[in-house]
């Protein structure tokens, strides 16, 4: 999720989104697995292409590994 956005009570975000920064998703919308979301209120931009998607796996390892390298540091 992008910073500075905001995701309101009710919604339904998918697998595989990225909502862009400072974006606003209303109440109760559903966003659709695979898709790029932008704006205020969020519109559906276009699909993510094969190598974003694969991206969410090596980011979301690169973020564990961080915060154990760090969590495991020594002050």
């Amino acid at each position: 999720m992008g910073m500075g956005s905001t995701v309101l009570d009710g919604s339904i975000i998918a697998d595989h989104v990225i909502i862009g920064a400072n974006s606003l998703v209303p109440m109760h919308k559903k966003l659709e697995s695979d898709y790029l979301y932008l704006g205020s209120p969020v519109k559906q931009v276009r699909k993510l292409s094969e190598k974003e998607i694969n991206f969410f796996g090596y980011s979301a390892n690169h973020y564990a590994s961080l915060k154990n390298k760090f969590q495991n540091h020594d002050n």
